[in-house]
């Protein structure tokens, strides 16, 4: 099977000089595959630096609009049903990619995900690995698997991390890629997993395809911890308002909402999650239009997604 490769860059010249040439090497092992980087209106050298020592990279330079928006006009370029959406941060393993392919080639399979080695090839506090959650007090809460004995073979997961995913590009086209709801980053490829489930499409997990991710290498650089938090709490409770249809467990989700403001409401500078709070109400005609859109088209309910996104069904 024919594959792209999509590096996504953004002023991440030095990143590059270690994620592109082990997705060319990886690429031309696997034979038919190639390699793109596409680059999100950078102010470094990195065109020139792929320009100088990678000509055989394809670079689709785009004005700076930010990750998700670079993905999805990557994805839409791309010429081949298979793509595979790397971060710059990520160095993959020179055999990642057969084992993605083959499992992508099943027909109710949407994605595959990596298994995410830190640098130094240790899985501690590593992210992207067998992903799965729970609903608890208003919110989404994620888990990733860093057990080792638990990350051996081929499984279901909620989703896959959008920093070393493979997926079938026409149902990533279905689905309308990663939603701008979440800008300007944070919770996409949860969003886009969640999605592709309720559509009864799989999510897998691939532990063969082993790639190492420099956790946050790239939004560290860009943005204080302060910021990333925030924006990472203001999406996942767009992600609650967008996706949790259940009545019930819905009906819990905004009571629960209600209490933290309740509860915040004396302190003078309120924690991360009622300033979340605030700033989600500002995107919610947007959420309530995705809302509607899920309603449509849905064929799973939440507490199935839950239960077959971690083998339970």
């Amino acid at each position: 099977m024919s594959a792209t490769l999509i590096i996504i860059n953004h002023d991440g010249c030095q990143l590059l000089k270690g994620s592109a040439p082990a997705a060319l090497a990886a690429a031309e092992q696997a034979g038919g595959c190639h390699v793109v980087v596409a680059d999100d209106g950078s102010t470094d050298d990195s065109i020139l630096y792929l320009a100088t020592t990678h000509p055989e990279v394809e670079v689709l330079a785009l004005p700076h609009r930010g990750f998700g928006a670079t993905c999805n006009a990557a994805v839409a370029a791309a010429q081949t049903e298979a793509v595979v959406l790397l971060n710059n941060d990520v160095v993959v393993s020179p055999g990642f990619l057969p084992p993605l392919l083959d499992d992508l080639a099943a027909d109710d399979v949407f994605a595959v995900g990596c298994k995410f080695l830190n640098p130094d090839g240790s899985l501690t506090d590593a992210l992207g690995n067998r992903t799965a959650c729970r609903w608890h007090r208003g919110l989404l809460y994620l888990h990733h698997e860093t057990d080792p004995d638990l990350l051996t073979r081929t499984c279901t997961q909620l989703y896959a991390n959008g920093g070393g995913m493979a997926f079938q590009r026409s149902k990533w086209l279905a689905l309308g890629g990663f939603d701008p709801l979440y800008r300007p980053l944070y919770w996409e490829d949860v969003d886009l997993g969640y999605r592709a489930w309720g559509r009864g499409w799989r999510v897998l997990y691939e532990p063969a395809s082993v790639v190492f991710h420099e956790q946050g290498g790239t939004m560290k650089r860009a943005h204080a911890h302060t910021q990333i938090e925030l924006m990472s709490a203001k999406n996942a409770v767009l992600f609650t308002w967008k996706n949790l249809l259940d009545p019930g467990l819905f009906r819990r989700t905004l009571a629960a909402q209600a209490r933290w403001a309740a509860d915040d409401v004396l302190i003078s500078t309120p924690p991360a999650r009622t300033r979340a709070l605030l700033r989600a109400l500002r995107q919610l005609p947007e959420a309530a239009r995705g809302r509607a859109r899920e309603q449509r088209e849905r064929v799973l309910s939440d507490r199935e997604i839950m239960a077959v996104s971690r083998g339970d069904g």
